[in-house]
């Protein structure tokens, strides 16, 4: 991982929010967080995307339809 430090123009008020959402305690905690934030929801998004189109999952195969259940590996209910 390549770290670089540089010098940012911040809404203070827009960290201290982030802060608190993140749950993290100083402002390149609050930066670094967010960008992963960013890159989960895009993964996410894609997920969800796929999903909607049913790409990649068999509805008839009983297996695919335990994971989408999430009830795995847990005798019938």
């Amino acid at each position: 991982m390549a770290i670089r430090k540089t010098a940012l123009l911040l809404d203070d008020d827009l960290v201290a929010q982030a802060k608190e959402i993140l749950g993290t305690a100083t402002t390149t905690e609050t930066l670094a967080e967010a960008l992963r934030e960013v890159i989960r929801m895009r993964g996410r998004a894609r997920h969800f995307e796929r999903l909607r189109r049913r790409e990649g999952i068999d509805l008839d195969d009983a297996e695919a339809q335990g994971r989408l259940r999430g009830d795995l590996g847990h005798p019938s209910r």
